[in-house]
């Protein structure tokens, strides 16, 4: 039985046969080194191109923060603490931790805690100018300071989400070209004050008392337990108002 499929046979000049030419089949061979190395130029610069495009919009892990406190609130001189964290192994909960205990082991030391009468009223988000100096930012653009004051106290309870981390990475993203962190803003710690003139006052009385029984004058205990009264008074009044006159609105 013949073949049913035609195949190619060159035409030459004295060949008189009459009838379609068939076309030569088509070439299906590898490619030629030339166009091999070609089309792999292309690729790899193609995949350069896309993984440094990649590169250049993934934003940095780590995020740099600066927490500062100034020396009172009247005063042009503060200090500051610096933070990092990565923001790829942290959640809320460990970046209240670590903001906490870098406020009070670098701005506010075991010795400060105990005497001094102030204690953190406000967390404020800062930037910084070129010259290092802190500008408080607009408050409603940004999270209730409640809310961070409850975060800064109460680390323990916040949720183990991302909600303060990514606010963070939004708040530097917004400042790439500054310094950012925070402000703690210090303010009188009224119910210190009010348990150390109650500790002074059952003092004086108890020493009165003692001085009375061991045969002191009654008149005598109560003119001088009026004058430490009076005195103890009048200086707890002083630093309340100072207190007041200098802090914040």
């Amino acid at each position: 039985m013949a073949s049913s499929s035609r195949k190619y046979r060159p035409r030459s000049d004295d060949d008189d046969s009459s009838g379609p030419d068939v076309p030569p089949p088509p070439q299906r061979g590898r490619r030629s080194d030339d166009e091999y190395y070609a089309v792999g130029r292309k690729r790899r610069r193609r995949s350069r191109y896309a993984s440094g495009h990649d590169m250049r919009r993934e934003k940095p892990p780590k995020i740099d923060l600066l927490l500062c406190r100034f020396n009172s609130p009247s005063s042009h001189s503060w200090r500051t603490a610096p933070l990092s964290f990565d923001r790829r192994r942290i959640d809320d909960r460990d970046l209240w931790e670590d903001i906490r205990q870098t406020y009070r082991m670098e701005l506010q030391p075991p010795w400060r805690r105990i005497f001094s009468l102030k204690r953190v009223k406000h967390i404020v988000p800062v930037t910084y100018t070129r010259n290092g100096v802190p500008c408080q930012q607009d408050k409603s653009k940004y999270p209730n300071s409640h809310t961070s004051m409850h975060a800064y106290h109460h680390p323990g309870v916040v949720r183990p989400d991302l909600e303060w981390v990514d606010w963070f990475t939004r708040f530097k993203d917004d400042n790439p070209d500054q310094t950012v962190g925070l402000e703690f803003v210090e303010g009188l710690w009224a119910e210190k004050l009010v348990a150390i003139a109650l500790l002074i006052t059952i003092a004086i009385i108890m020493i009165s008392i003692v001085w009375v029984i061991e045969g002191g004058q009654l008149q005598t205990v109560f003119t001088v337990m009026g004058f430490v009264l009076t005195g103890a008074a009048a200086e707890i009044a002083l630093v309340a108002l100072y207190y007041q006159i200098n802090s914040p609105s």
